[in-house]
């Protein structure tokens, strides 16, 4: 496997066949996780040697660990915990480099991946007794993230002066303690930090009633519920919350929908039976406002798997294209991010709408068959049948060009 990464690193395939890079390919390939990828690929690139524009090869970066692991006497583990080891040896300490290469592949061959790991940051420690340098005591640009740990989101950032002091005096009116209903003169029981956290709410709430908050992608920003209608009628269940940038939906129960649907202008989007936006739209190239409208509720975002972007940043794809007489119908529209919309174009890559919903058949050379998006769609079933049935091997990528 090392030896076919290398190959594809150095002819290029995974831009070829549309993917951001080689780590990217085998993630989808290979259905691994990204740092695994990444971890395969780094590994490739120190343990294979290099051929030049003219023929020549140059010697693997790390050839002590190369021939130990071509002679299978040390374990891909062992080959992680080295590269990480050396990958940690300070620039000014590089000409050591080689001897503890030597020394960790020696321990290697007898010992576990594990210890090998100890006994290689003790060297470390041994060799740059100051240990790393301090960072930076605070950051240079500001920034805002949700986690969700749990049934909520957990926020953290960073902010410089300026705009620490135009948050807090926008915030300032909004975060006044303020008396519950027909409570007289009782206190407030929220905490400062508790104010704070509804006032910025609040703040966001007000500029998206307003609606200054410009477009995305040609359509206003606006907070978006996918609900089947049997949900608003009955009043059981559950919908989904569509998150802006960097986020997938999120679950919620039937009361706040409802809620929801009191205290903002709705646009109502029928869902039929097995969850999918009914029939909507016009004859024509580009797909119209409602139809995105429908296609940013069916799909949630980038339908391609995997893909968490939001369905501002996507465009309207013509499964049949419409220079080949594809309407601009929902049942022929899918929305892919630009990313996997040029993918699609590349040709490996097949798309079709099934019971309502995009599905995306892959290349022979990638295993598993056909797939959708949960991430924005949770509710949504994975499609049965498969179109590819041949065993999938790396190879596969390089014979493929």
């Amino acid at each position: 496997m090392v030896a076919l990464v290398a190959e594809i690193a150095t002819r290029g395939l995974a831009g070829a066949k549309g993917f951001h890079d080689t780590a990217d390919l085998l993630r989808t390939v290979q259905n691994v996780g990204s740092s695994t990828a990444r971890a395969r690929v780094d590994a490739a690139r120190k343990l294979s040697p290099l051929f030049l524009i003219t023929g020549d090869q140059v010697d693997p970066e790390l050839p002590v660990l190369a021939e130990a692991f071509e002679q299978g006497a040390v374990t891909p583990e062992h080959v992680r915990v080295i590269i990480r080891v050396l990958a940690s040896l300070p620039p000014h300490l590089g000409e050591h480099r080689p001897v503890l290469e030597a020394d960790l592949v020696a321990h290697a061959r007898t010992l576990d991946p594990g210890a090998v790991d100890t006994l290689g940051r003790r060297a470390l420690a041994l060799l740059d007794p100051d240990g790393p340098r301090p960072r930076a005591p605070k950051p240079t640009r500001n920034r805002f993230t949700l986690r969700p740990p749990g049934t909520g989101f957990e926020a953290r950032g960073w902010l410089d002066t300026e705009s620490a002091a135009v948050l807090r005096s926008a915030l300032s009116p909004l975060t006044a303690p303020v008396p519950p209903e027909g409570a007289g003169q009782a206190r407030d029981e929220r905490s400062t930090a508790e104010r704070s956290g509804d006032g910025l709410v609040e703040l966001a709430r007000r500029l998206l009633a307003v609606g200054d908050l410009g477009v995305e992608n040609g359509q206003p920003v606006a907070l978006t519920v996918t609900v089947p209608l049997e949900t608003l009628t009955s009043g059981a269940g559950a919908g989904l919350l569509g998150f802006g940038a960097g986020g997938s939906s999120a679950a919620i129960v039937a009361q706040d929908v409802l809620r929801l649907a009191c205290d903002a202008r709705v646009v109502p989007i029928v869902l039929g039976a097995a969850g999918e936006p009914l029939f909507v739209g016009l004859e024509q190239r580009l797909a119209t406002r409602a139809q995105r409208r429908a296609l940013a509720q069916r799909d949630g975002g980038c339908a391609f798997p995997g893909c968490e972007a939001p369905p501002q940043w996507c465009v309207a794809h013509h499964v049949t294209h419409w220079a080949a007489g594809g309407p601009t119908d929902l049942d022929n529209l899918v929305l892919p991010c630009p990313h996997h919309h040029r993918m699609v174009h590349v040709g490996d890559w097949a798309v079709e709408i099934g019971g309502g919903f995009p599905v995306f058949h892959p290349p022979p050379w990638v295993p598993v068959g056909p797939r959708r998006n949960p991430l924005h769609r949770p509710d949504l079933p994975a499609p049965r049948t498969p179109r590819h049935s041949a065993p999938v091997l790396l190879d596969a990528v390089l014979a493929s060009s």
